[in-house]
């Protein structure tokens, strides 16, 4: 058998991406991305999935946060210098009113 080159290897793993919510919302979303995707797709599939089936009115009403600084669509895992497993926390906006 004929085992992968390392550096395959070290690339697939890098580009694990989990997105965990903050608050009450459990639900956690695990993709397997390049890492020179844009994250935009995975923001959708998160809203899409998660929230937009219990509120519609939930798309964009909330935040994505890597390493204590926002996520935005045009961000690349590389961009942010993730790692193998790594986490972007997702938290809604609080409206008081």
């Amino acid at each position: 058998m004929v085992s992968p080159c390392p550096k395959q290897e070290e690339s697939v793993a890098a580009a694990r991406v989990i997105v965990r919510p903050g608050g009450e919302r459990r639900r956690v979303v695990v993709a397997v991305i390049k890492p020179v995707m844009l994250l935009q797709g995975l923001m959708d599939y998160y809203y899409d999935e998660v929230l937009c089936k219990a509120d519609a009115s939930a798309r964009g009403a909330g935040r994505f946060i890597f390493d204590g600084k926002r996520v935005k669509g045009e961000h690349t895992p590389e961009d942010l210098n993730m790692v193998s497993g790594g986490k972007i926390d997702f938290f809604l906006d609080l409206l008081s009113g």
